[in-house]
């Protein structure tokens, strides 16, 4: 969450705790009883969604594509020297074409780009391993590279679906903290209206006041906002 919806969600439950703590106050008054309610409920659902929003993270996803993405590159590399200098050296200019990429061309670009980039070089590694004996280049070495090419794509749906979870859970927040500020300000108007207890009054209003940076005085200029 944002530090602004973090402030209200504070304010939320400060109010609430007031609401406990003091309940004698206004327990016994019937209107005010169901927005407690539903204020409670709304600010539990606001930190639902906040703890899934923190829970599906996409860090550790990225940074695991990222380093297994450099580690395919880094061995495509290596067999792209061997089929390199081999193309060389028997004039194979279309192999050479299609292989003769610098380390930094060779990953540069969309993940998709760079994937098909190593897989066209696999491939020919494949084709011309007997050719490339010589060049120091061996069966585990390819099938090192394909096991990797293989392995990469599948963490990208994974990531994709914890992306999404964390979206929807981003997206709500908002909805719902307006949910709590409208049942907020309806409950305002009941405390001034139907609460005798001048202290606990005064303290509510405080309480919104100072955690919400916005308070009573202000709650015109915030519905007009």
């Amino acid at each position: 969450m944002t530090r602004r919806q973090l402030n209200l969600v504070d304010m939320y439950q400060a109010v609430l705790s007031h609401l406990d703590k003091f309940s004698a106050a206004w327990n016994q008054l019937t209107p005010i009883t169901p927005v407690v309610d539903n204020l409670r409920k709304t600010v539990a659902d606001i930190l639902h969604q906040s703890q899934l929003q923190a829970t599906h993270e996409t860090k550790g996803y990225t940074k695991r594509k990222d380093a297994h993405m450099l580690q395919v590159v880094e061995q495509a590399f290596q067999l792209s020297l061997k089929l390199r200098s081999y193309a060389k050296l028997v004039n194979d200019h279309v192999l050479l074409q299609a292989v003769n990429y610098s380390f930094t061309t060779l990953g540069s670009g969309a993940s998709q780009l760079v994937m098909q980039r190593c897989q066209r070089i696999a491939k020919y590694a494949r084709e011309h391993l007997a050719d490339l004996a010589e060049f120091q280049a061996t069966e585990e070495e390819v099938a090192s590279l394909e096991q990797l090419l293989t392995t990469t794509e599948p963490m990208t749906p994974a990531r994709n679906v914890i992306l999404g979870a964390r979206k929807s859970a981003t997206d709500s927040i908002p909805e719902l903290i307006g949910q709590a500020r409208r049942q907020l300000n309806v409950l305002d108007d009941l405390v001034e209206a139907m609460v005798n207890d001048a202290v606990f009054v005064r303290t509510y209003f405080n309480v919104r006041q100072i955690n919400d940076r916005v308070g009573r005085s202000a709650k015109v200029k915030e519905e007009e906002s």
